[in-house]
């Protein structure tokens, strides 16, 4: 048994609650309402700032006789590559997963950039010529001479006939 009495100094009532074992002290608890994590942000997301910043934080590498000034992040590159040259099989490994991942990413990207052009419409004639009228209108502006009244009536005669066609 434990040296404490139950009973309060008054005699036979229990003693207002104190803490123990699986008993933290009330005034330690969470209240009814209020988070748990009251400053927000998770221990992942800090953890992941702090891992970039310090990847991108500059080191001092020597290479021979040269002293360079890197990102961490490369000079554990160079340091991963110079151990995969020289024959450590992990190191291959990971090398040749990254560069192949890296190719992945970079043909996916690719692909995704000719699929979208594919899917753009072609140009029509009237746009491409009234953006062409828009660089000789600004190629004239550029120089301080006025668009000649030939260019400015054909100009007018495309935008005229586009709003004919489409109605506005």
């Amino acid at each position: 048994m434990s040296g404490r009495s139950t009973k309060g100094p008054e005699g036979n009532k229990p003693r207002s609650y104190e803490g123990g074992y699986g008993k933290p002290p009330m005034y330690t608890r969470f209240r009814k309402g209020v988070s748990g994590n009251p400053r927000g942000g998770s221990h992942v997301q800090r953890a992941r700032a702090l891992a970039l910043k310090e990847a991108y934080r500059m080191v001092t590498v020597r290479e021979g006789d040269k002293v360079m000034s890197l990102p961490a992040i490369q000079a554990v590159m160079r340091s991963q590559f110079a151990l995969a040259v020289k024959g450590n099989g992990p190191a291959q490994r990971a090398m040749i997963a990254a560069i192949h991942a890296m190719e992945q990413e970079l043909a996916a990207e690719a692909a995704a950039r000719e699929k979208e052009e594919a899917e753009r419409p072609p140009i029509n004639y009237t746009d491409a010529a009234r953006r062409i009228s828009l660089l000789l209108r600004l190629a004239y502006k550029e120089k301080g001479n006025r668009c000649r009244a030939i260019l400015e009536d054909t100009i007018a005669g495309l935008v005229e006939h586009d709003k004919a066609k489409t109605g506005g």
